[in-house]
């Protein structure tokens, strides 16, 4: 019972600093450029806060960000065809991993696609959703491409898309 709790602590202590890193670029961007006379910023909490729901299913799950590694990542994408790389990030062989991603309120299809050293895809989504979930166990150990794209959004507009790996 007690190694729960610990367990317990442990994922909130992670998800707290997931939700402070996250707040961080809110302020960073929303003091930058502006959209239609707002900060940035509130495309970050639209995106954050739909990756946070995804996140939460996937711990109940049993899915976890791992200790020690790099996790998260995003961009201000264009609405397109065109895949664009989030980061490379070593897998390892016997792990699952569940990949999201999610666009923030003018994102309308949002998708996410896990590529080998090879260009081979491994695992995509390519639903007509705002939000995007792979779910991949590598038969190797090696460094994958996370990419991540929004293939339609409200008017044509750029949405600011943020993307997770986690691991089971």
């Amino acid at each position: 019972m007690k190694h729960q709790g610990l367990s317990l602590r442990g994922l909130c202590g992670r998800f707290t600093l997931l939700v402070c890193l996250v707040s961080l670029l809110a302020l960073l961007l929303g003091s930058g450029s502006s959209t239609a006379g707002q900060g940035q910023g509130k495309f970050l909490s639209q995106a954050s806060e739909r990756l946070a729901g995804l996140i939460g299913k996937a711990n109940s799950d049993g899915y976890q960000l791992a200790n020690n590694k790099f996790a998260i990542g995003g961009g201000w994408l264009k609405q397109g065809k065109e895949w664009v790389p989030l980061y490379t990030i070593t897998l390892e062989k016997g792990k699952s991993y569940r990949v999201l991603a999610a666009g923030d309120n003018d994102a309308q299809d949002v998708d996410v696609q896990i590529l080998d050293p090879n260009d081979k895809e491994m695992a995509v989504d390519t639903a007509k959703a705002a939000e995007a979930s792979v779910d991949f166990s590598p038969k190797v150990t090696q460094k994958y491409l996370v990419r991540v794209r929004v293939y339609a959004s409200q008017n044509n507009r750029p949405s600011l898309c943020l993307g997770v790996v986690m691991v089971k």
